[in-house]
């Protein structure tokens, strides 16, 4: 499945059922020099800080774990923000269908 286009609430709702505790995968990458940096376990509070401030956002399903791309969160425009956290099938199923 490719990347969709979705909202800032679209992507906070793909979040909505974890804990406020729970932690999902930030990875950073860098797309014009294709480096990124190690990935780090970040809580969702803090997920959700950087959905925010981004300017589009992608996301990728990827049957157990979903993928949120965040363009813009910095002022180097090269610089995506990827997380990556566990997803439930109903919630992403109703969120998909949302999508389209």
């Amino acid at each position: 499945m490719g990347e969709i286009k979705c909202s800032v609430k679209e992507a906070l709702e793909l979040l909505s059922y974890m804990d406020e505790d729970a932690e999902v995968i930030l990875n950073i990458d860098d797309i014009k020099t294709y480096q990124h940096i190690k990935s780090n376990r970040i809580k969702r509070k803090k997920g959700e800080e950087l959905i925010n401030k981004a300017d589009s956002i992608e996301y990728q399903d990827n049957d157990f774990f979903g993928r949120l791309s965040l363009y813009g969160v910095t002022k180097e425009k090269s610089i995506v923000h990827n997380l990556l956290f566990a997803q439930l099938e109903q919630i992403t199923k109703r969120t998909f269908e949302s999508f389209c």
